[in-house]
């Protein structure tokens, strides 16, 4: 019976959103008569430049932008990303237990470090891109390339940089969503000129099964199974607050209750139960920043941390056990920098200088060990106007890592040009070195139930260089951006044998090569309607140590298209993203195309009150959301109606 009315449902969406869509276009193409629009970055260089002034590759995500994708957290919204993938375990970037969603930048698997303000969020290698509520979202920049020079270690493939909502005017809104598979929604935000504050709460239902059958191929195990999303939900809580003209506060909490099962399809019911496992996860993570901002200087002290609690019980116990992925991490640190004009502000200096604590606590085993890792570096930015035509920048980073497997000098030096072709376009250079250290977790690891030091005592940081050339033009019609890039990274991390043979040293050794093209463009059809388009191409290899061939390392061909209308009574629009030439997996066989095509409608009462309809994988489809060996299901065809009422 819930089948029947799903398709119903599914029908009469794709109805509502063709009909409307269609009909706003042809009663809403007029011309535009508006100013251009204007991108401004302040993530690229550490200082506010506009879009054409910018040598990096980099895109600007809007609210508008978030709308129009259906993105329901940050980690979906960056896939619209030209040469940006995600590689998760559950829909929305939701992480599976221990198994953490990954945000994957130029083909670089853990490549890209995540900020929230500017304030580095890794944690333990990890990012958390799917906790961060899209309803506290200002906007999010993303940086590609080579980016350590700035910003330090895990910046290889880029940045991301999620800048959350300031206090600015008196008022709020509060939402309210319903939508099949137990989907439910509240969210609530009250801001005035000194603070903000916005809670966003969650529940979804189960996704059965939520992976294919997995055969059992080695004969290990004698049975097949599959996995089971079952249900959860999650609390996101942020606030800002301007504690004075110079100094604002912000702080983000985020909890998740998740539950997953590996459910066997033996028919014997004995058998199904003790082969059969249900896991429980608790994960909590807080992230709060201070900063101070005066004229050209700007100071940030910042607290994060991450509580992961598992438990799992087989199916023929009642008896539940904590899982060895249960954890603490966290980071506390401080970056201080000035920006110094020069020659009537042609010519700009930036330095600064950075300092953080990383811990990871294993909770999970008899022993408590609490391995710690400090940063300490001095970096700088410097921007010579060579004439009014080009713009060459030199940056410098020396970072001192006091680790407790090796300590680390690293030096990472970053060349950028700028040449400016007229008032609406430009050329750039940017070669940059970028580099990253084994997370902690991987360096002391559980041996006999106790937690030990097992990595090589010569263990070096991944590192390798970026270069790039790009053009762009922006203009108030349209605008087109087009990349081409090159990536030779070494010391990957592999694993290697310990003396029982067991894969549990950490050792450098691996290699990685990309080669690709990133384009997208843009066009303002009329004051109410515009569309876009984006794609990437590129060559992700992988070589392994002692190995003598290159492996695929990431999906090589990506597409994203979109259109967004709007006008004072309605609102619509639809994208759709597609990715191929993927990895293969466990059985030998391609991972399958991704086509995610997702809408929404919203209709206006008035400028306070607003209807809406969101539909995500409009084609049903079973996408494989993960690269590689097993794999894990997006959500099936969803959909969701939303009332928001501001006051």
């Amino acid at each position: 019976m819930m089948k029947k009315v799903n398709k119903r449902v599914y029908i009469a969406t794709l109805m509502t959103l063709l009909s409307i869509a269609v009909n706003g276009y042809a009663a809403n193409v007029t011309t535009n008569n508006n100013e251009e629009d204007i991108t401004i970055n302040v993530t690229a260089n550490r200082t506010a430049l506009l879009d054409l002034d910018t040598p990096v590759a980099m895109n600007v995500i809007t609210p508008e932008d978030l709308k129009n994708t259906g993105a329901t957290t940050a980690f979906d919204a960056v896939a619209t990303v030209p040469g940006v993938t995600i590689n998760s375990y559950g829909a929305g970037g939701a992480d599976f237990g221990g198994m953490d969603s990954r945000t994957n930048i130029r083909g670089l698997d853990r490549g890209a470090l995540v900020l929230v303000n500017g304030v580095p969020m890794n944690l333990n290698g990890k990012g958390g891109l799917g906790s961060i509520p899209t309803s506290a979202i200002k906007r999010i920049e993303v940086v590609k390339g080579a980016a350590s020079t700035l910003y330090g270690a895990e910046a290889l493939g880029g940045v991301i940089n999620v800048i959350t909502k300031t206090p600015s005017t008196e008022g709020g809104s509060a939402t309210v969503a319903v939508g099949n598979r137990g989907s439910k929604r509240f969210d609530v935000s009250y801001g005035t000129e000194k603070f903000i504050i916005g809670i966003d709460r969650k529940y979804w239902g189960t996704q059965d099964p939520s992976t294919p059958i997995r055969y059992d191929y080695a004969g290990t195990k004698h049975y097949d199974y599959y996995s089971t999303r079952n249900k959860g939900n999650s609390l996101g809580l942020f606030m800002s607050g301007k504690l004075s003209d110079k100094v604002t506060l912000n702080f983000n909490r985020a909890e998740s209750k998740s539950s997953f099962g590996l459910i066997s399809t033996e028919t014997n019911p004995v058998n199904q139960a003790r082969h059969s496992t249900t896991y429980h996860y608790k994960d909590d993570r807080n992230n709060a920043s201070l900063i101070y901002k005066d004229k050209g200087t700007t100071g940030t002290l910042f607290y994060n941390d991450r509580t992961m609690r598992g438990t799992s019980r087989a199916h023929n116990t009642s008896q539940a056990k904590a899982t060895e992925t249960s954890y603490r991490a966290r980071q506390y640190g401080f970056d201080v920098q000035h920006e110094w004009d020069f020659r009537e502000g042609k010519d700009y200096l930036i330095a600064g200088v950075t300092g953080k604590q990383e811990i990871y606590h294993a909770t999970a085993v008899p022993v408590y060990v609490h391995p710690k890792r400090n940063s300490y570096a001095v970096y700088g930015s410097y921007s010579y106007e060579i004439n009014p035509k080009w713009t060459s920048i030199v940056g410098l980073r020396y970072t001192i890592i006091d680790d407790p497997i090796r300590d680390q000098h690293v030096l990472t030096p970053q060349f950028q040009l700028l040449h400016s072709i007229n008032k609406q376009s430009s050329m750039y250079v940017n070669i940059g070195k970028a580099f990253t250290m084994p997370s902690l977790s991987d360096t002391f690891r559980s041996v006999s139930r106790r937690y030990t030091a097992v990595s090589s005592k010569n263990l070096k940081p991944e590192e390798g260089w970026n270069y790039e050339i790009g053009y762009k033009r922006i203009n108030k019609k349209d605008d087109w951006k087009v990349d081409v890039f090159y990536m030779d990274f070494k010391n990957f991390f592999q694993w290697q044998p310990d003396a029982n043979g067991r894969p549990l040293v950490r050792v450098n050794g691996g290699k990685f090569r990309n080669v690709g093209i990133e384009a997208e463009y843009g066009r303002r059809l009329s004051d109410r309607l515009k569309w876009n388009v984006s794609g990437s191409y590129s060559n992700p290899r992988q070589k392994e140590m002692n190995e003598n061939y290159w492996k695929q390392a990431a999906p090589k061909l990506q597409f994203t298209t979109g259109i967004r209308y709007e006008s004072p009574t309605w609102e619509a629009g639809t994208s759709f993203s597609f990715v191929t030439k993927r990895l293969r997996n466990r059985d030998g066989g391609l991972n399958p195309n991704i086509a995610l095509w997702n809408a929404y409608v919203g209709y206006h009462f008035n400028k306070d009150a607003t209807l809406r309809l969101d539909a995500r994988n409009l084609l049903d489809r079973h996408n494989v959301i993960t690269n590689g060996d097993y794999e894990y299901w997006g959500d099936p065809f969803t959909y969701e109606l939303s009332y928001t009422q501001k006051f």
